[in-house]
Protein backbone atom coordinates (compact mmCIF):
# COMPACT_ATOMS: atom_id res chain seq x y z
CA UNK A 1 0.00 0.00 0.00
CA UNK A 2 1.41 3.77 -0.81
CA UNK A 3 0.96 6.20 1.81
CA UNK A 4 -2.12 8.29 0.56
CA UNK A 5 -3.97 4.96 0.20
CA UNK A 6 -2.94 4.38 4.18
CA UNK A 7 -4.05 7.97 4.46
CA UNK A 8 -7.26 7.48 2.85
CA UNK A 9 -8.45 4.68 4.98
CA UNK A 10 -7.51 6.51 7.94
CA UNK A 11 -9.91 8.41 9.66
CA UNK A 12 -8.28 12.52 9.68
CA UNK A 13 -9.55 13.61 13.09
CA UNK A 14 -7.20 9.89 14.28
CA UNK A 15 -4.08 11.00 12.09
CA UNK A 16 -0.69 10.86 14.09
CA UNK A 17 0.85 14.03 12.31
CA UNK A 18 4.23 12.86 13.78
CA UNK A 19 4.32 9.60 11.68
CA UNK A 20 3.86 11.96 8.35
CA UNK A 21 6.65 12.51 6.45
CA UNK A 22 7.77 16.35 5.96
CA UNK A 23 6.75 18.24 2.94
CA UNK A 24 10.11 18.87 0.85
CA UNK A 25 10.93 22.74 1.50
CA UNK A 26 12.65 23.18 -1.85
CA UNK A 27 10.11 22.14 -3.64
CA UNK A 28 6.90 23.97 -1.65
CA UNK A 29 9.43 26.70 -2.52
CA UNK A 30 9.05 26.32 -5.94
CA UNK A 31 5.34 25.60 -6.39
CA UNK A 32 4.94 29.11 -4.81
CA UNK A 33 7.67 30.60 -6.94
CA UNK A 34 6.19 28.92 -9.92
CA UNK A 35 2.38 29.83 -8.88
CA UNK A 36 3.48 33.56 -7.96
CA UNK A 37 5.73 33.89 -11.47
CA UNK A 38 2.93 32.64 -13.49
CA UNK A 39 0.21 35.19 -11.80
CA UNK A 40 2.31 38.22 -11.94
CA UNK A 41 2.48 37.65 -16.23
CA UNK A 42 -1.05 36.91 -16.49
CA UNK A 43 -1.66 40.38 -14.78
CA UNK A 44 0.80 41.82 -16.44
CA UNK A 45 -0.68 40.54 -20.37
CA UNK A 46 -4.11 41.39 -18.95
CA UNK A 47 -3.34 44.72 -17.87
CA UNK A 48 -1.22 45.20 -20.98
CA UNK A 49 -4.19 44.13 -23.14
CA UNK A 50 -6.85 46.46 -21.17
CA UNK A 51 -4.14 49.58 -21.97
CA UNK A 52 -3.94 48.55 -25.78
CA UNK A 53 -8.01 48.46 -25.57
CA UNK A 54 -7.99 51.68 -23.86
CA UNK A 55 -5.98 53.79 -26.19
CA UNK A 56 -8.01 52.37 -29.09
CA UNK A 57 -11.07 53.76 -27.63
CA UNK A 58 -9.51 56.78 -27.07
CA UNK A 59 -8.44 57.05 -31.01
CA UNK A 60 -12.06 56.58 -31.87
CA UNK A 61 -13.15 58.93 -29.63
CA UNK A 62 -10.76 61.41 -30.99
CA UNK A 63 -12.25 60.63 -34.70
CA UNK A 64 -15.64 61.36 -33.13
CA UNK A 65 -15.19 64.55 -31.66
CA UNK A 66 -13.35 65.93 -34.79
CA UNK A 67 -16.11 64.37 -36.82
CA UNK A 68 -18.69 66.77 -34.95
CA UNK A 69 -16.17 69.68 -34.87
CA UNK A 70 -16.21 69.42 -38.71
CA UNK A 71 -20.18 68.53 -38.64
CA UNK A 72 -20.73 71.89 -36.36
CA UNK A 73 -18.41 73.88 -39.09
CA UNK A 74 -20.85 72.27 -42.04
CA UNK A 75 -23.79 73.45 -40.08
CA UNK A 76 -22.25 77.00 -39.56
CA UNK A 77 -22.24 77.08 -43.10
CA UNK A 78 -25.72 77.07 -44.18
CA UNK A 79 -26.81 80.05 -44.79
CA UNK A 80 -30.35 78.72 -42.73
CA UNK A 81 -28.33 78.14 -40.03
CA UNK A 82 -26.72 81.09 -39.31
CA UNK A 83 -30.22 83.56 -40.06
CA UNK A 84 -31.90 81.64 -37.77
CA UNK A 85 -29.27 82.65 -34.85
CA UNK A 86 -28.74 86.15 -36.16
CA UNK A 87 -32.34 86.94 -36.01
CA UNK A 88 -32.41 85.58 -32.47
CA UNK A 89 -29.52 88.00 -31.41
CA UNK A 90 -31.84 91.00 -33.12
CA UNK A 91 -34.76 89.84 -31.21
CA UNK A 92 -33.26 90.17 -28.00
CA UNK A 93 -31.49 93.33 -29.07
CA UNK A 94 -34.86 94.80 -30.00
CA UNK A 95 -36.46 93.59 -26.61
CA UNK A 96 -33.93 95.26 -24.49
CA UNK A 97 -34.40 98.63 -26.93
CA UNK A 98 -37.92 98.56 -26.65
CA UNK A 99 -37.70 98.19 -22.62
CA UNK A 100 -36.16 102.42 -22.27
CA UNK A 101 -39.42 103.07 -24.57
CA UNK A 102 -41.64 100.85 -22.32
CA UNK A 103 -40.60 103.06 -19.84
CA UNK A 104 -41.05 106.66 -21.76
CA UNK A 105 -43.82 105.56 -24.26
CA UNK A 106 -46.39 103.41 -23.16
CA UNK A 107 -48.27 103.04 -26.35
CA UNK A 108 -45.59 101.73 -28.72
CA UNK A 109 -44.59 98.74 -27.01
CA UNK A 110 -47.86 97.45 -27.64
CA UNK A 111 -47.68 98.06 -31.11
CA UNK A 112 -44.69 96.33 -31.37
CA UNK A 113 -45.60 93.32 -28.76
CA UNK A 114 -47.78 91.50 -31.54
CA UNK A 115 -44.91 91.77 -34.01
CA UNK A 116 -42.33 90.12 -31.76
CA UNK A 117 -44.92 87.65 -30.55
CA UNK A 118 -44.84 85.09 -33.47
CA UNK A 119 -41.55 84.56 -34.13
CA UNK A 120 -41.34 83.93 -30.17
CA UNK A 121 -44.36 81.11 -30.64
CA UNK A 122 -42.36 79.89 -33.67
CA UNK A 123 -39.34 78.69 -31.76
CA UNK A 124 -40.48 78.41 -28.00
CA UNK A 125 -36.91 77.09 -26.79
CA UNK A 126 -35.36 79.93 -28.06
CA UNK A 127 -36.87 82.49 -25.78
CA UNK A 128 -35.92 79.89 -22.68
CA UNK A 129 -32.69 78.42 -23.10
CA UNK A 130 -31.09 80.22 -26.58
CA UNK A 131 -27.59 78.06 -25.53
CA UNK A 132 -29.35 74.85 -26.92
CA UNK A 133 -30.10 76.67 -29.88
CA UNK A 134 -27.17 75.08 -32.23
CA UNK A 135 -27.86 71.58 -30.71
CA UNK A 136 -31.21 71.73 -31.58
CA UNK A 137 -30.60 72.95 -35.38
CA UNK A 138 -28.04 69.53 -35.23
CA UNK A 139 -31.06 67.06 -34.39
CA UNK A 140 -32.95 68.92 -37.21
CA UNK A 141 -30.73 68.65 -39.81
CA UNK A 142 -30.51 64.79 -38.83
CA UNK A 143 -27.54 64.16 -36.61
CA UNK A 144 -27.80 61.12 -34.48
CA UNK A 145 -29.61 62.32 -30.84
CA UNK A 146 -27.62 60.44 -28.81
CA UNK A 147 -24.26 61.96 -30.66
CA UNK A 148 -25.56 66.17 -30.21
CA UNK A 149 -26.74 64.88 -26.43
CA UNK A 150 -22.58 63.95 -25.60
CA UNK A 151 -21.79 67.40 -27.51
CA UNK A 152 -23.63 69.43 -25.12
CA UNK A 153 -22.75 67.29 -22.53
CA UNK A 154 -19.17 68.16 -23.63
CA UNK A 155 -20.21 71.63 -23.81
CA UNK A 156 -20.82 71.51 -20.08
CA UNK A 157 -24.73 72.24 -20.58
CA UNK A 158 -27.49 69.39 -19.21
CA UNK A 159 -28.24 66.27 -21.68
CA UNK A 160 -31.74 66.21 -19.97
CA UNK A 161 -33.03 69.45 -20.29
CA UNK A 162 -31.89 69.79 -23.76
CA UNK A 163 -33.55 66.45 -24.34
CA UNK A 164 -37.07 68.44 -23.16
CA UNK A 165 -36.03 71.03 -25.45
CA UNK A 166 -35.83 68.79 -28.57
CA UNK A 167 -39.20 66.66 -27.79
CA UNK A 168 -41.54 70.02 -27.42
Amino acid sequence: MTMQETMSDQDPTNLDLSKVAALQQKRTLAFVNHFVLSTIQFLNNFMKQCEQQLMQFEKKLEKAEAALVILETRLASIPEVANTQTPKTEDNSEKDSSKPHDSEHPEPPQASTPVEEPPAEAETPAPCHPEYDRFVKMVQVGVPLEAVKLKVSLEGLDPSMFEKIVKK
